[in-house]
């Protein structure tokens, strides 16, 4: 078995369901959150057993523990690979710096906090919120596309064909 693939691999399926779920957050649940008070009520009473942050707080640090595994089984003197797995490291770090300082925030006001304000002032949290939430995305996308940079440059490193024909 290849350590090397394996580690990339895995973290890239997590990294990958990270960026599945938070462009179905864009598509799907931004958009209502948006109509004031009575559509958060809505989108609270939907959230009532369990809320898209119980994902996160699972595959978000998961993700992100496997990739540091990958970094160490990568790490060789002169792979460029461990800079590409280190960088999107970093870059599921930023996004999580994002969620924690810019969407928690954002989440008390649109989940928690008493509704007592404007629609004007919650539908711009809600547009805050989203467009914050193109920036997550934009963060794990180039976190994926790094992996599979990787993860196809591990292949052909050690793949038996590639080393007969060097």
């Amino acid at each position: 078995m290849n350590l090397r693939l394996a580690s990339v691999a895995i973290a890239l399926v997590l990294s990958t369901m990270l960026l599945g779920a938070s462009v179905y957050q864009s598509v799907v649940d931004a958009p209502n959150y948006h109509g004031g008070p009575v559509a958060l009520e809505h989108a609270r009473g939907f959230y009532h057993a369990v809320n898209p942050g119980v994902f996160f707080r699972a595959v978000a640090p998961a993700s992100q523990l496997l990739l540091l595994v990958a970094i160490v089984c990568n790490w060789k003197p002169t792979s460029i690979t461990r800079w590409r797995l280190a960088a999107g490291l970093a870059l599921l770090i930023v996004a999580d710096v994002v969620t924690f300082r810019f969407h928690y925030p954002r989440n008390h006001i649109l989940f928690i906090a008493p509704l007592t304000n404007t629609t004007a002032y919650y539908d711009r949290v809600a547009t805050e919120w989203g467009t914050g939430n193109y920036l997550r995305v934009s963060l794990i996308l180039i976190t994926v596309a790094l992996l599979i940079e990787s993860i196809v440059r591990i292949a052909r490193e050690t793949s038996p064909e590639q080393q007969r024909l060097i």
